[in-house]
């Protein structure tokens, strides 16, 4: 994710999700996987004269960390290290869902982009492997939701298909008898180009 969208329309679909989530399965606490990767900010022109945006500014509108600060009987626990390599990314991911003092709660895989497509994927992205991964770290009564952006502007179904990559990721030591269904969130009203899913770890 990165801090320069925080607290744009996603943000309320996001948080209102995985709210009523929280509280549909009584899960008292979430683990946002940030997949932070700071923003380059430009800069002001006042009078001539070149200045950077002040710290301060961007902490308080686009802070990521912010959310921290919302009030809410949920408690909300950030993966904030930058995202840069994947490997040691995962590891960590993987060793914080393990080491959380409150579960089954809540963990929600917050990408800039979503699952990888087919063809080149970048750190925008979270590989279907990676995926498969944190789903085994996950306790069960864990409730895994998954960010996933609009991968098409031509108009084609776009949530469908990405709901059963979700789905065959988290599924693929299960074994067809043992088929965990995917499910969906979303609110077109408010932000119809992201979509969330989400599955509770049996």
């Amino acid at each position: 994710m990165r801090d320069q969208w925080y607290g744009d329309n996603r943000d309320l679909v996001k948080w209102g999700v995985l709210l009523e989530l929280s509280r549909n399965f009584a899960r008292p606490h979430i683990l946002q996987v940030l997949y932070l990767r700071p923003s380059e900010w430009g800069n002001l022109e006042i009078d001539g004269e070149i200045r950077p945006l002040p710290k301060e500014v961007r902490q308080h509108f686009r802070s990521v960390k912010a959310i921290q600060q919302m009030t809410s009987e949920v408690q909300i626990e950030l993966i904030h290290e930058e995202f840069r390599d994947r490997n040691l990314y995962l590891d960590q991911v993987k060793e914080r869902i393990r080491s959380r003092q409150i579960h089954p709660g809540v963990v929600f895989l917050d990408p800039d982009t979503g699952l990888e497509p087919a063809g080149h994927a970048g750190l925008q992205h979270v590989f279907n492997r990676e995926l498969t991964a944190i789903w085994g770290a996950l306790t069960p009564g864990d409730v895994l939701v998954f960010y996933q952006h609009k991968t098409n502007r031509n108009q084609e179904p776009w949530i469908k298909p990405k709901l059963g990559q979700f789905e065959s990721a988290i599924n693929a030591d299960a074994g067809e008898n043992n088929r965990i269904r995917g499910k969906l969130a979303y609110a077109p009203d408010v932000a119809n180009d992201v979509a969330f899913f989400f599955a509770t770890k049996l």
